[in-house]
């Protein structure tokens, strides 16, 4: 009976004290400890997170989107912006391929289709150093349940059939 008496009393100590810093009751110390604490562990977090890839460079806006197994997705919608506004979309045809022509500058590249992960990319497209890095891009999506992380994008025709060939068990 003793032990839980002072188990009790304990937690209203503790509830004292935490009312006493509430109300501004000689908690400086411990009320300075929970703010550096806070700061440290935000710090913490702001460098843990993760860099986001570079854009993709590109001649002109077209590629191919498929699933793991390298089938087409077709009637993905396909959407360019620039800040928060469209200036392009289009659908993946039969054949998970896609086009958006007439457009140079920065942009995000956004891919959805019920069932896969969303894609989104920063891509640059048709300035000089363009034409250095690709023509066309290769997506495979991930699944639905998946964040951006789950889908892969290629510049390279050699890369896509590699994780194409890896997904489906034809290692070489």
């Amino acid at each position: 009976m003793k032990q839980r008496a002072d188990k009790t009393s304990g937690i209203d100590q503790q509830r004292g004290f935490w009312l006493r810093c509430f109300l501004g009751f000689n908690c400086s110390i411990s009320i300075s400890i929970l703010i550096t604490a806070s700061i440290m562990a935000m710090a913490v977090a702001a460098h843990a997170q993760i860099q986001a890839p570079e854009p993709f460079h590109l001649a002109r806006v077209r590629g191919v989107y498929v699933d793991e197994k390298g089938n087409p997705i077709a009637g993905a919608a396909v959407t360019l912006d620039r800040g928060d506004k469209a200036v392009g979309s289009t659908m993946t045809d039969g054949a998970g391929q896609f086009e958006i022509k007439h457009v140079t500058g920065h942009y995000w590249l956004h891919m959805k289709k019920p069932g896969y992960s969303v894609v989104g990319r920063e891509v640059v497209v048709g300035e000089a150093s363009s034409y250095l890095t690709g023509e066309r891009l290769y997506i495979i999506a991930g699944p639905a349940a998946c964040s951006d992380d789950c889908s892969q994008v290629f510049t390279s025709k050699a890369k896509f059939d590699k994780a194409i060939r890896r997904n489906t068990g034809h290692q070489d």
